[in-house]
């Protein structure tokens, strides 16, 4: 690829790409990114984002597979600057690969995660749609960053009866979202999103508990996804079980019809 030709990409790239975007160092299966300061959340950087580069990584190394599955177990807090993804492909069959990937900065952990990716084929098909029963956009609220900075990386709108901090007895927020920029969403995206939402036990708890990310499980139905201009997918995230200091959030991003996009499972810390 010419300098021109990757400098015109560097320049039409979205704000979700810049920000992903991920540098070979020279050795094998290692890659130099900059955790992005508008990707920090209410402690650290957004857990989701980082989440997003394992499946960038992932997908540099397997190109004819796209990101399925996504396990990951956080360890420490990132901090905006420079970090080290390192990829592996741990086995590689006909139409399926596991890959490993390892985020580190300042030679500590941040996380790990295992990709299971698969390369496009046919298969049996069938849905039950998903109905959100979610109020019109108009009557939504628009998701207000202020300290954290990472709600302002999408384009977000929640629905008022499950706000944060509304003392809710039921620990579910839900909305819409789409891109902040583009019409393209793939499974770096959606592993981002599954993380996006405000944690649903603030509707019931102060922060930081119920909000402090433990294990995170996302599995991509639908790796691509083009929306129209006029359309946006939604989203339901609910803790319906909190036991012994650690709850299970499951999660569900949907297009507007009912179409299953993605859906994740993450436990969370509820210890006090």
């Amino acid at each position: 690829m010419s300098c021109v030709t990757q400098l015109e990409r560097v320049a039409t790239a979205s704000d979700f790409d810049r920000t992903t975007a991920l540098r070979p160092t020279g050795r094998p299966g290692e890659l130099a990114v900059d955790l992005d300061p508008g990707w920090s959340s209410l402690v650290g950087i957004h857990g989701g984002y980082m989440c997003a580069l394992a499946v960038r990584g992932a997908a540099a190394i397997a190109e004819d597979r796209a990101v399925r599955t996504l396990t990951t177990s956080f360890l420490r807090t990132g901090n905006v600057g420079p970090a080290t993804l390192t990829v592996r492909e741990v086995r590689r069959g006909r139409s399926m690969s596991t890959v490993v990937a390892d985020l580190t900065q300042d030679d500590h952990l941040l996380l790990t995660s295992r990709l299971t990716l698969l390369r496009p084929r046919d298969g049996i098909e069938w849905r039950v749609p998903v109905h959100l029963g979610l109020p019109p956009r108009d009557e939504c609220v628009r998701m207000d960053g202020g300290r954290v900075s990472h709600f302002e990386r999408v384009d977000g709108l929640l629905d008022p009866g499950s706000l944060p901090f509304s003392a809710g007895d039921r620990a579910m927020v839900r909305g819409y979202l789409r891109p902040l920029e583009g019409d393209r969403v793939d499974s770096a995206w959606l592993a981002m999103a599954t993380d996006w939402f405000p944690p649903p036990a603030f509707v019931r708890l102060e922060p930081p508990t119920g909000g402090v990310s433990v294990d995170l499980t996302t599995h991509v139905h639908r790796p691509e996804v083009t929306l129209a201009d006029d359309e946006w997918l939604v989203g339901r995230f609910e803790v319906e079980t909190s036991s012994a200091g650690l709850a299970v959030e499951r999660g569900v991003i949907a297009t507007t019809d009912g179409t299953l996009v993605a859906e994740s499972f993450q436990t969370r810390l509820t210890a006090v």
